[in-house]
């Protein structure tokens, strides 16, 4: 037997497995009978805010882009094949993913499932590097960059974040520029490697009709050969600089994009990151949803397309919610939606109906997400904390109250720094 420890959740009938390894690997397994696809992600706890870190009294300080590097870097084996080929052959589809907090390796198939999962242990746990390869790599992702920079929404999302966290790594790509990845030598790649990629620094995430018993017993033969090893000491380098209130680019498209974004302060109170998340969630589909009379209105007025969006971020380190859109009036829409937030309170939309609505649309949400093996693992992946998972929500959503809501969102705005950045038709 197994030393996995069920949590079931009753009220839509589905259950977790978790147990932690000798070696400090986190596993969690969410069956799901009856469906054909699997899914597995394997979760490190390195992303490209970790630049800094002590060990030993020592100090490391790391070129950006250094754990998207990584990323790329492991799916080259030994003897310099590209291992997703190896996928493809057991019938699987491999992909990975870098974002500020994590990086997560993961697969789908129908078949062949404990040898997809034994080889993508291998492709995270063992590593090799050469200077040949890591010059070839660098030039793939030189021409990332270069992708991106072409790119109007993503300049203006880098742009407002360089905004609200100048002089930080969450100002700087994920994929770094073309003068840090050339920083980057084999020696940097294997300190970082050794150091973060470790089974007490990662999670194993499973999902489909899967055996739970062999799944287990094939993951604990594989990790056998791992050890737990010593934790850096990471520094925490999003230090609060003033806040740059307004800026700008211009580039070749048609229509202005604008991003006006609020830094909130360090999460310091009592309530669950997601607790806080779901009521800013709440909080501004109310205001801007497209339930809200303002999204009605603006979209009837042309102010607004199916562009509009809100993007929210909480971490234990850092906070903002960004509200993104194309538009012909950059500069008056940036004024309004300050307004609209700063008075958010007296909105006509912050009723108990609407909030009503609003809620059972979210859970809603998350029902139909229990419908897809690939969702559900990467919001499990996304919602993954020490105080919650993705399957709080609809616990959460129960318990919340408007009142609550509207506090939430009246104190992190209250706090929060504004600035707007734009990108502009040449």
């Amino acid at each position: 037997m197994t030393l996995l420890r069920k949590i079931t959740f009753n009220k839509f009938d589905e259950e977790v497995h978790y147990t932690r390894l000798k070696n400090g690997l986190d596993i969690f397994i969410i069956p799901k009978t009856g469906f054909k696809e699997k899914t597995a992600m394997l979760t490190v706890d390195f992303g490209s805010v970790d630049k800094k870190f002590t060990l030993r009294n020592r100090l490391w300080d790391n070129p950006e882009g250094i754990a998207h590097f990584l990323e790329h870097k492991l799916f080259e084996d030994v003897d310099g094949e590209d291992v997703s080929l190896k996928f493809t052959q057991l019938g699987a589809d491999v992909n990975a993913f870098t974002t500020f907090d994590k990086t997560s390796y993961y697969f789908s198939t129908s078949e062949n499932f404990i040898e997809s999962l034994t080889l993508l242990q291998e492709l995270v746990m063992s590593a090799s590097f050469t200077e040949e390869s890591v010059n070839k790599e660098k030039k793939i992702i030189a021409q990332e960059i270069d992708m991106y920079a072409d790119d109007a929404d993503y300049q203006a999302y880098i742009g407002i974040l360089q905004n609200l966290f100048s002089g930080t790594s969450l100002a700087d790509d994920i994929a770094g520029s073309k003068e840090s990845i050339n920083q980057i030598t084999t020696k940097i790649l294997k300190r970082n490697y050794n150091y973060f990629y470790k089974p007490n620094n990662m999670n194993l995430l499973i999902v489909g009709d899967v055996d739970i018993e062999e799944t287990y017993s094939a993951i604990e033969t594989y990790q056998k050969k791992f050890r737990a090893r010593k934790q850096v000491e990471r520094i925490d380098d999003v230090i609060y600089n003033p806040v740059v209130k307004s800026n700008s680019k211009s580039m070749e498209i048609m229509n202005s994009k604008l991003v006006v974004g609020f830094r909130g302060q360090k999460v310091s109170n009592n309530l669950s990151l997601l607790t806080i998340k779901i009521a800013l969630r709440l909080a501004m589909s109310m205001l801007f949803g497209w339930t809200s009379k303002t999204y009605q209105t603006w979209y009837e007025q042309g102010k607004i397309d199916d562009s509009f969006d809100i993007e929210i971020e909480i971490n234990n380190n850092f906070s903002f919610v960004l509200i993104s859109l194309d538009t012909n009036q950059p500069i008056g829409m940036s004024s309004e939606i300050r307004k609209k937030i700063k008075n958010c309170n007296s909105s006509d939309d912050f009723n108990q109906e609407h909030f009503a609505i609003l809620k059972r649309e979210m859970y809603g949400d998350f029902l139909q997400s229990l419908d897809n093996v690939e969702q559900i693992a990467s919001q499990f992946n996304l919602f993954l904390t020490n105080q919650d998972t993705y399957y709080d929500i609809p616990d959460i959503l129960e318990s919340i109250q408007l009142d609550e809501v509207l506090t939430i969102a009246e104190d992190f705005f209250k706090q929060a720094e504004e600035s707007d950045f734009t990108v502009f038709p040449k």
